[in-house]
């Protein structure tokens, strides 16, 4: 690969060289690959190659949701999926909400996809909790 950065920008978009990655089965490959390392330094690691991934947030952003059956189906940016079967901590930093998908708090939540689960929020303690359908208790 003859890119010299690739960038996950703070919006959850993929870049090579300040150029936006527009093909998702790229990004989805690139992404299902990336690895993180004792120091918090992401990677790409495809057959014996690792490159380097420049993260200015978090590397997973969710983009929609959906209810499927008795989970919340995230999809992210990449096309990828985070399933939530179980009640999940939600983490608000600067009153942005993250959820842990590979790696603590790694995923940001849009805006949007936040509202879709709004009725599945609840606060106890201090700490707000995703809670899939059928595992609600009013």
């Amino acid at each position: 690969m003859s890119v010299q950065e690739i960038r996950i920008k703070n919006d959850g978009k993929w870049y090579a060289d300040d150029r936006l990655m527009f093909r998702k089965a790229i990004v989805k490959l690139f992404a299902t690959n990336l690895v993180r390392d004792e120091n918090d330094q992401y990677f790409i690691k495809l057959n014996q190659e690792t490159f380097p991934v420049v993260v200015e947030d978090v590397p997973f952003l969710a983009t929609d949701a959906y209810v499927d059956g008795g989970a919340i189906v995230f999809v992210l940016y990449d096309e990828q999926e985070l399933r939530v079967e179980e009640e999940v901590p939600v983490v608000f930093i600067d009153d942005t909400p993250y959820l842990s998908f590979r790696w603590e708090n790694d995923t940001r939540i849009s805006r949007s996809a936040f509202w879709m689960v709004s009725n599945f929020l609840v606060e106890r303690d201090n700490q707000v909790y995703l809670v899939p359908p059928g595992k609600l208790h009013d």
